[in-house]
């Protein structure tokens, strides 16, 4: 599949987490809002004007169909509760359908998630020798650093110190300490530096790839047996190893390797459904169960198309 996001996305320990890393998993983000039947429907609902009693029946109809059983009175308030967060999620992030993640990061992404700049650090601009005078490189690198690396830090309010060496660092330290102290700059609360945090506490990128993979080649292969879906979606290289997509008979050595892909596949197909209906309520990422609408695999093929060019349109039956 073309334009597949990249697994390297930098973890939070990671000097370029407050850059690549946090627009890594919000780009992966809106990869599962686009997927998402109940965001879209957030779309729709937020483009017209719908009366109160047409909204909660379009909802309702979402959750319900193709349903064994009639929703309870119970889950029909839940999802139109649920649809509440849903609604709020697409007020914040607005509609993501076409838009490239680059222009929808500098429009929105950076006020909800976090700063465009670096994350500031201690920089030493120049060191003078004992007995010299003047250090001759003293403007050109404190230019360097207020021009460029403080720039791109986001100017912060900072201070310039002379610091004597030969000395022993914990004297040092105190004595920085204090001026830090003096300067009397509040650190922000959590809330103003992200408005909406990532909701895992140990972020991994394969798996939520492998389940976007998975749902996006079931919208493009809705006649394909889970089992190949597994394969071209790389859930499981261990299984995919023993069986091969031409394979059109049913051999001994194929079965097992082939149900245990079938398996895998459709986990990875639930979660994928699970992370897209938290992340549309502005939980993201989590696989947490939640009540899960109807996943019309035609509509969602035609929802990447808007973003993915190189997908083509089916021909009608």
């Amino acid at each position: 599949m073309k334009k597949e996001i990249s697994s390297s996305i930098p973890g939070r320990t990671m000097s370029d987490w407050s850059t690549k890393g946090i627009q890594g998993y919000v780009m992966l983000m809106l990869e599962f809002l686009r997927i998402s039947p109940s965001y879209a429907l957030a779309k729709k609902i937020r483009g017209s004007k719908l009366s109160e009693s047409k909204i909660k029946q379009l909802i309702i109809e979402l959750y319900s169909k193709d349903k064994r059983e009639p929703l309870s009175k119970l889950e029909i308030n839940q999802a139109l509760v649920d649809f509440n967060q849903v609604l709020e999620t697409y007020d914040l992030f607005g509609d993501v359908s076409k838009t490239p993640f680059k222009e929808w990061w500098l429009k929105r992404g950076v006020d909800i998630y976090g700063s465009p700049h670096n994350k500031p650090k201690v920089c030493q601009i120049a060191r003078i020798e004992k007995d010299e005078v003047f250090e001759p490189h003293f403007n050109k690198n404190l230019e360097q650093y207020l021009g460029k690396i403080r720039f791109t830090e986001g100017n912060p309010t900072s201070l310039v110190l002379g610091v004597p060496l030969g000395m022993p660092k914990s004297y040092l330290l105190r004595q920085i300490s204090k001026l830090i102290d003096l300067a009397k700059i509040p650190l922000p609360p959590k809330s103003q530096r992200a408005s909406r945090p990532l909701a895992a506490k140990r972020l991994r990128s394969e798996p939520l790839l492998i389940q976007l993979r998975t749902i996006m080649y079931r919208a493009r292969l809705p006649e394909a047996q889970l089992w190949k879906i597994g394969i071209h979606a790389k859930v499981s290289p261990k299984h995919s190893k023993a069986l091969n997509l031409e394979l059109k008979k049913k051999t001994a050595a194929s079965s097992q390797p082939k149900e245990h892909m079938a398996m895998l596949t459709s986990r990875a197909l639930l979660k994928a459904k699970y992370v897209a209906e938290n992340a549309a309520r502005g939980i993201y990422p989590s696989s947490k169960k939640v009540l899960i609408p109807h996943y019309d695999f035609n509509e969602l093929y035609e929802r990447m198309r808007l973003y993915r060019p190189e997908l083509k349109a089916r021909k009608a039956k």
